[in-house]
């Protein structure tokens, strides 16, 4: 398996399958995260702004794989790794399902024909997921080897999803990093920016 996009996570009951919209695929924000791990990857000179015109355009599959392979040597790794802890976590859930004690046979047997059904889409959203926070901790990689004090982008809602992960994810780190998020306007338009306090 590779990384596309399937859709918001499902609920899966005996009743049928439906979907959250609050709990978006992980795989529509990797464009704007990979594009802002571009903006950064190259040389600076200290005490210089460096700017950098983000595409409105979304990339495609095939560019947001390329990308990925080109900042995250192991990639092909993290789908593996990913596959099986899906595969792992469906298992668990067919088991619990067949061994349920609330459902009669008849609901066992719903539930279970709606998990396996949705197989290949649960395990697609896990590596997807998976993906998505390694790009982050190496865009976050890439902060700490360039020691980027803040970085800004349009206030859209997929980069301030981005930006929000990557301050809690250097909040959750082993050696926890301080950063804050601010909004501010140039113009007419609105960004958001990641300051990074103390790396």
């Amino acid at each position: 398996m590779q990384i596309k996009h399937v859709g918001p996570k499902t609920l899966i009951s005996t009743q049928g399958v439906s979907f959250s919209t609050k709990k978006k695929d992980k795989y529509i924000y990797l464009s704007s995260l990979l594009q802002l791990i571009e903006s950064i990857d190259h040389d600076y000179v200290e005490d210089r702004v460096h700017t950098y015109m983000l595409d409105s355009r979304e990339l495609t599959n095939d560019e947001i794989i390329s990308a990925i392979k080109q900042y995250c040597p192991g990639f092909e790794t993290i789908i593996t790794k990913a596959k099986e802890a899906a595969e792992a976590y469906i298992e668990d859930k067919l088991t619990r399902a067949a061994n349920s004690i609330h459902h009669n046979e008849e609901e066992i047997r719903v539930l279970i024909n709606n998990i396996t059904l949705m197989h290949d889409y649960t395990i697609q959203r896990h590596i997807n997921k998976c993906v998505y926070y390694d790009v982050i901790n190496t865009f976050i990689d890439h902060l700490r080897h360039t020691n980027i004090a803040y970085i800004s982008a349009p206030a859209q809602k997929t980069f301030f999803h981005v930006l929000h992960t990557v301050q809690r994810t250097l909040r959750q780190r082993k050696t926890p990093v301080n950063s804050q998020l601010t909004f501010h306007k140039e113009g007419e338009a609105l960004f958001i920016k990641l300051h990074v306090v103390n790396f």
